[in-house]
């Protein structure tokens, strides 16, 4: 076994659905057929099997939900770690809209969603455009599909991609310009605005990727949404791969998660 299948340990069944471009979008489904389902989304540099994934799926899973872990099509993972970064190239914000689509349309009922860093973004995304969605958390999210380093046109000229170093792996992840024009045909705040379900947004304040300004600006544009700030803890709430178990940090946004989702989620009594 690969720590990028699915693990005999934990009680979760591998699924994979045709994604963007045809290519499959694979997760791992936690939880009982019929419980309500929430899918959960990793971000940029991320996977199904990074880090808290599968402690956080196995979490909801106890509390009677049905937790879904997706690969995005182009997430760069195969059979190992970031073993593709051909595809890792061509990944983009409107594919993550594609496979989250694709992977829902085999999920029945009403869903909720959990994002972390850009997944969060894709699930505020996502939830602005599928009226089944009926509830989202966010996990230190991004509040831009836009942001663009300084030195892009240069390094897009001479390299062809912009590279962006893994610092975990010491792996140059390359990312192509159509993930940039991809990310300025997205609206999130418009997006955001227009949110009819409940929201949480969860950040860490000493957030060290994505500054805990971008939290206080999607809760401006989403004024009814629960707001929670846990000090002492960062973008990963203290996680990291491989998994050494919860963090206090970490238990508590994963706690956040599955009370809101609880209050929220059509088809869960209370606890």
């Amino acid at each position: 076994m690969t720590p990028f299948g699915p693990d005999p340990r934990r009680a979760c069944e591998p699924i994979e659905v045709p994604g963007s471009d045809g290519r499959r979008v694979r997760a791992d489904v936690h939880g009982p057929a019929g419980a309500p389902t929430v899918i959960v989304a990793h971000g940029f540099k991320g996977f199904r099997a990074w880090g808290f994934f599968p402690w956080l799926c196995d979490r909801l899973a106890a509390e009677g939900f049905r937790a879904v872990r997706l690969d995005y099509s182009h997430n760069g993972v195969q059979d190992r770690d970031f073993d593709r970064l051909d595809l890792f190239l061509l990944d983009t914000p409107e594919r993550h809209q594609e496979d989250l689509h694709a992977l829902a349309a085999v999920l029945p009922g009403p869903l909720g969603l959990l994002g972390h860093s850009r997944g969060g973004t894709d699930a505020l995304l996502f939830a602005a455009a599928e009226p089944r969605v009926q509830a989202v958390v966010t996990l230190a999210a991004v509040a831009s599909t836009r942001a663009e380093p300084p030195d892009l046109e240069e390094r897009l000229r001479t390299l062809g991609y912009y590279p962006y170093v893994n610092a975990r792996t010491g792996q140059t992840m390359p990312v192509a310009r159509s993930a940039f024009e991809s990310g300025r045909r997205l609206d999130l705040e418009r997006a955001a605005r227009t949110l009819a379900c409940p929201v949480l947004l969860v950040h860490g304040a000493a957030d060290e990727s994505v500054p805990v300004a971008d939290g206080q600006r999607l809760w401006e544009w989403i004024p009814r949404a629960e707001r929670l700030v846990l000090s002492g803890t960062g973008h990963t709430f203290g996680a990291g791969h491989p998994f050494a178990g919860p963090t206090h940090g970490l238990a508590r946004a994963g706690a956040a998660a599955a009370d809101f989702l609880r209050r929220h989620l059509p088809g869960l009594g209370p606890p």
